[in-house]
């Protein structure tokens, strides 16, 4: 009898070790996609996203493991473990991702990928520690904007398409130049920026108060001579991470901490107003944790989370290592 209870519990402990083996082998395998588990538990976003119409509509993130990047002291190429990414730009054929330093002892970078591949091309240093947290294409002045560091008021800095796209790190061990610099006075910081009718805006993140956003136009496309900032900022909810506009609408991403994000859509109107009160918004989106900036290109909304970087992995179980596109029309319920 002792026989028999033995062998049943060995068969049992077998069966365990084989259905766990399984499992694992089944996670690791490339059938697996950490976005789908995700992104199923938010109906709305996963919809859109099923939708999209793109070659690739999730790109990984590079540089989550190991970044090389300068040192701060030494100015010399170091490896970075602790690149977390913030920014988000998006143009016809590639897509730019800024990060910072956790531990600020590199310097803050932007990846440029190929879009229609979804490959890494390469690491932009940039030429300080920025927390990065704003990225935008230009068409009219073919550069990039970036979030920059400036003392008590907001600031960009512009890095041309042409210098991007000779920049090679390996070959001077240098940071990236600025073509030019916008200070936006009126707000703090620049926590994220985006490009809206040919006027660059910027907007300050506030983890307890509503932030604001200003709204800078130039004289004209070809030069960087500005016009002067507007004297309303338009006001957005506390904790906003990024904003875009699509057709007739403006979207504003929120998130602070491991708990559920929230895309907050409303009218062009309604940002017109100067205010933009998240208990009026015409739609909210759920999302996963760490939502950082948004940014839309044709019918599709990037969105890109830091929950993938090594002091934020441990945080939350709904971690992302990839950028993951949706499409604009479903997720609205709009025509095209």
């Amino acid at each position: 009898m002792i026989f028999v209870l033995v062998n049943l519990v060995l068969f049992f402990s077998l069966g365990l070790i084989v259905f766990y083996t399984e499992k694992i082998r089944t996670l690791n395998s490339s059938t697996y996609d950490p976005v789908v588990q995700i992104f199923k538990r938010y109906p709305v976003l996963n919809a859109s996203h099923k939708e999209a119409e793109l070659n690739y509509s999730t790109f990984p993130i590079p540089g989550l493991l190991k970044t090389q990047t300068l040192e701060k002291e030494t100015k010399s190429l170091d490896d970075c473990y602790g690149m977390t990414p913030q920014g988000l730009a998006i143009t016809e054929n590639y897509l730019f991702i800024s990060a910072y330093c956790s531990s600020h002892k590199h310097h803050s970078v932007i990846f440029m990928l190929d879009k229609k591949e979804a490959k890494y091309l390469k690491t932009i240093v940039l030429k300080d520690r920025t927390h990065a947290g704003g990225l935008a294409y230009d068409a009219a002045h073919h550069c990039l904007w970036v979030s920059a560091v400036a003392k008590d008021h907001g600031r960009v800095a512009a890095i041309s398409m042409d210098d991007i796209l000779n920049y090679d790190m390996t070959l001077d061990d240098k940071p990236i130049r600025y073509r030019h610099t916008v200070d936006f006075p009126s707000i703090y910081q620049a926590s994220f920026i985006t490009m809206n009718e040919g006027s660059l805006l910027a907007g300050n993140f506030d983890k307890r108060e509503n932030g604001a956003v200003a709204n800078i136009s130039f004289v004209e496309e070809e030069t960087f001579d500005v016009v002067q900032e507007k004297k309303e900022e338009v006001i957005v909810p506390k904790k906003a991470q990024g904003i875009v506009f699509y057709k007739d609408y403006c979207l504003v991403s929120q998130s602070f901490g491991p708990f559920q994000s929230k895309i907050y859509v409303f009218s062009s109107e309604q940002f017109c107003t100067g205010l933009l009160n998240k208990s009026t918004a015409l739609q909210t989106i759920k999302a996963p944790p760490y939502l950082e900036q948004i940014a839309v290109f044709c019918d599709h909304l990037y969105l890109i989370f830091e929950s993938g970087a090594a002091s934020y992995r441990e945080k939350t179980a709904k971690f992302l290592t990839e950028v993951v596109a949706v499409h604009l029309p479903t997720l609205l319920e709009v025509e095209k």
